[in-house]
């Protein structure tokens, strides 16, 4: 079974009840956000998810069901096997930062994830953006690293060259990108879409 698969069994609803306003996008972002920053409280991941409290606690308490996490009076944490699926992640998506890029994504908040040696999961970017979408983002670029550039997948462009800004420099030093790596910067109005809608569009390209 392929880690996506395993998300989506985790929140696979197993008894009838009211609608949920949450899925695997919403479970493995907050598992990353844990590997890199537990402990947290319900509170904390509720407002960083965009979520109410009572998804946060279903999400909690099926990621617990699971063996995911431990939950004490400092707050939440990944278990040993929790962060063991947070390496996965971190194999596939090594960078996922917050930093601004606004002349190429004009929005109140820019997330940028790295995912290594996906170039050929990607043809023109659409399905990314779409997601990230669907996920109440404004938009997002994805990007090819190739021969030491970032560069449109379309075109074979250099963004650099259409875009320069420190920002480059900055993914480089953080992510370590090679060739055949994807760069995807997700734009929106609100923190936690452009989170989600980041995250969305890179677990496209595990399909």
């Amino acid at each position: 079974m392929s880690f996506i698969n395993e998300l989506r069994n985790i929140v696979t609803r197993r008894y009838p009840g009211p609608p949920e306003y949450f899925d695997h996008v919403h479970v493995a972002l907050m598992i990353y956000f844990l590997g890199e920053n537990a402990p947290k409280s319900r509170l904390e991941l509720s407002k960083f998810l965009g979520v109410g409290e009572g998804s946060i606690r279903t999400i909690l308490k099926r990621l617990k069901e699971n063996l995911m996490i431990n939950i004490t009076k400092e707050g939440v944490f990944l278990s040993e096997k929790g962060f063991e699926f947070f390496k996965k992640f971190k194999k596939f998506f090594p960078l996922l930062v917050e930093d601004p890029i606004y002349s190429l994504a004009p929005a109140k908040f820019n997330v940028t994830i790295l995912a290594k040696n996906m170039k050929e999961k990607v043809f023109q970017g659409i399905e990314q953006r779409d997601q990230a979408i669907k996920y109440g983002a404004k938009g997002a670029i994805t990007l090819l690293y190739e021969k030491g550039k970032f560069v449109f997948p379309n075109t074979k462009e250099s963004v650099e060259e259409l875009y320069p800004s420190m920002f480059w420099s900055k993914i480089r030093s953080l992510g370590k990108p090679v060739d055949g790596d994807v760069l995807i910067i997700c734009f929106a109005e609100e923190q936690q879409k452009a989170y989600l809608g980041c995250f969305a569009a890179a677990l496209t390209l595990c399909n």
